[in-house]
């Protein structure tokens, strides 16, 4: 089933999830902005997943983690699961052109020692102004989004971390669309 037959079907599922996860009270964690800080991105010509790349792409953004209300405590306290949303908006460069990329990822987060380290992974949606860069055609403005990451608290309120992030319409605008791996570096303030 293509998307562009039923184009009523997305902004629908979109809807359902929002209202499921928004509205349902019998949950007991609170909704918080966790962190806040820049990341800078390179992409290499050689992709971790997907196809091989025209050009070498750079990230300037900023991104935000929002506590989402699921939490589970694992063993004695020591770990623990999370669920999080992960926003930013910043620049996309390659083949000498630019555009805004905004993305919304929601994300699973296994957090240890105290919350002193954190592995993550999710997937989402992003939205770019510009989607061709010379001519790697990314085959349009929406992309899917699936990020990997691993998050230091070396210092109260500060954090550093590393993450995989790859970006691509997964064949929805057709077989000619070409995706994006980002190895992305972030810093920030910890609330």
């Amino acid at each position: 089933m293509r998307w562009h037959r039923h184009p009523q079907l997305p902004s629908l599922l979109l809807t359902l999830w929002l209202t499921t996860v928004l509205c349902t009270p019998s949950f007991a964690g609170d909704m918080a902005l966790l962190s806040i800080g820049p990341r800078i991105g390179f992409g290499e010509k050689i992709p971790f997943m997907g196809k091989e790349q025209k050009y070498y792409f750079h990230l300037y953004d900023i991104a935000a983690v929002i506590k989402l209300p699921w939490s589970w405590p694992l063993g004695e306290g020591t770990w623990n699961l999370d669920t999080r949303l992960i926003a930013s908006a910043g620049l996309l460069t390659g083949a000498n052109e630019s555009g805004l990329m905004v993305t919304a990822v929601p994300d699973l987060a296994l957090s240890g020692w105290g919350g002193l380290v954190t592995f993550d992974a999710g997937a989402g949606a992003g939205f770019f102004s510009n989607y061709v860069f010379g001519v790697q055609d990314f085959g349009g403005p929406v992309q899917i989004v699936a990020t990997s990451g691993i998050r230091v608290n070396p210092f109260p309120h500060a954090y550093t971390g590393f993450r995989v992030q790859h970006f691509s319409d997964a064949g929805l605008y057709g077989p000619s669309s070409l995706g994006v791996d980002m190895y992305i570096v972030e810093l920030g303030y910890q609330f």
